[in-house]
């Protein structure tokens, strides 16, 4: 494998190694969309703390970002991080039971 597929790799499988990260791409997978605020009051940590995660999500190009009036809205990349987080979940679904 060549020196760009592994640096790839290695930021989604670094942007999937902490449970906040987890939480907000799993948020963002239910909701569409969300600004800062929102996802500050779903995983009760502050606001820089959740602009550092989303940074990492988005440098594994996990999520992506766009402005609506003074506000950034972040959403999942595309249907293969969802798909992505469908194949997680049904893993360890299977490990429970």
């Amino acid at each position: 494998m060549d020196t760009d597929y592994n640096q790839k790799l290695y930021r989604i499988i670094r942007a999937l190694n902490h449970p906040v990260r987890i939480k907000i791409l799993y948020y963002l997978s239910d909701h569409g969309k969300s600004n800062v605020t929102n996802l500050v009051n779903q995983v009760n940590i502050s606001q820089p703390a959740v602009s550092r995660h989303l940074r990492i999500l988005a440098d594994a190009q996990l999520i992506t970002s766009q402005q609506s009036g003074k506000e950034k809205l972040y959403q999942l990349t595309d249907e293969h991080v969802n798909e992505l987080l469908k194949v997680l979940h049904s893993h360890i679904e299977e490990q429970i039971d």
